[in-house]
């Protein structure tokens, strides 16, 4: 009888594809006035400032893909049995789902075709199995993952054997753990090429050029629209004059507690991903419970600053002070607040509250106030 070690093991093939982002040259000069902006600005949303977020969401793909197969039937065993045709054409089908922008997850399906035997006879291999990707690469967190990404694989397969002719043979560990690398290349449209391969432990190896095709839509997001802020008016000087008597004071009045008297001023756990305008997942506890007090204060409006320690350009920590101001604003709209009682506002690096020359004085500095009326 005649042993068969089941398996299918890395092959990596790597397709180049570049992809290059172009810039218009009217683009420049409205990005260079928007850094040389006022370093104070208001933010008021409106539906005409709404856009669409370039991120990756979840959501599934499919893949068809062709290449060769290379096939070992494990012989040793049997005199005067040796593989005498060992490439074929294979092909596989594959179903996968984003998870995030490090991970997804696929299953997939292989007809590696047979492996020839002498003195005669020929041994079928086909392949089942599930696998994690991880993925790398400045593209793998846009929609659809446009660009160009890698990734590595790791996963489960199920090798099936069926024998041609009169060949003794066994199928021993069907199951064994599935390793894999490739690269991939997605456009706009959501339509791309994929080159990879395949290891299943020693005597099965697959490689494959692929055309797949991912699914979903751009998520719709607001963005506030920027306005100049006014200039404050000088304020009046007034000549002293010989104070009056005093009035007997009034009746002191203790005012009932309000919820919304203590809500101006740092709001403490309020972080962003660094150079970056994201909120932290932990920083979503603080705006839930701001969201829900100011609800409940359905009288008065809400002004949200925006702060930068000095660490790089001034213009950079203007523009990154008014993005976070804006994120800020738009969180707590999705949380329920009507856009026109809240604004927002970017002073960058310019009104600190402490040492801009320490790391604990530069953490004080990066801060999001809230200012309540």
């Amino acid at each position: 009888m005649r042993k068969l070690r089941s398996v299918v093991l890395l092959t990596s093939s790597l397709v180049l594809l570049n992809g290059c982002a172009s810039l218009q040259s009217g683009s420049l000069p409205s990005d260079l006035e928007q850094r040389e902006s006022s370093w104070k600005n208001v933010f008021n949303t409106s539906d005409d400032a709404s856009t669409y977020e370039d991120r990756l969401s979840r959501g599934l793909y499919a893949t068809v893909g062709i290449g060769p197969s290379r096939m070992e039937p494990d012989t040793s065993q049997l005199a005067l049995w040796d593989p005498n045709d060992r490439v074929e054409p294979a092909g596989q089908i594959t179903v996968g789902a984003d998870i995030s922008k490090h991970f997804a997850i696929e299953a997939h399906s292989a007809d590696l075709g047979s492996a020839g035997l002498s003195p005669r006879g020929r041994i079928n291999y086909h392949i089942n199995g599930a696998s994690a990707l991880l993925y790398a690469g400045g593209n793998r967190d846009r929609f659809r993952r446009q660009g160009l990404t890698a990734y590595g694989r790791v996963g489960v397969g199920f090798l099936e054997n069926t024998a041609i002719g009169d060949v003794p043979f066994i199928k021993q560990n069907g199951t064994h753990v599935l390793f894999g690398a490739g690269v991939e290349y997605m456009t706009p449209i959501g339509v791309g090429l994929r080159a990879e391969g395949f290891s299943f432990d020693k005597d099965a190896r697959y490689a494959q050029l692929a055309l797949m095709y991912r699914m979903g839509r751009k998520q719709r997001i607001i963005r506030p629209k920027l306005v100049a802020a006014p200039k404050p008016a000088p304020k009046p000087v007034i000549a002293a004059a010989a104070a009056p008597p005093p009035p007997p004071p009034p009746p002191v009045v203790v005012p009932e507690p309000n919820v919304c008297d203590g809500l101006s001023g740092v709001l403490d756990g309020v972080n962003f991903h660094t150079d970056s305008a994201d909120i932290t997942g932990a920083s979503t506890w603080v705006l839930d419970e701001i969201a829900s007090q100011l609800l409940s204060c359905d009288t008065v409006t809400a002004e949200i600053s925006a702060h930068t320690d000095s660490i790089g350009e001034e213009a950079y920590n203007q523009a990154l002070s008014e993005r976070r101001a804006r994120s800020v604003v738009g969180y707590l709209i999705k949380r329920g607040l009507p856009r026109d009682r809240l604004s927002a506002i970017a002073f960058g690096e310019s009104r600190p509250i402490d040492s801009n020359l320490t790391t604990n004085g530069r953490s004080r500095n990066r801060r999001v106030e809230i200012s309540v009326r």
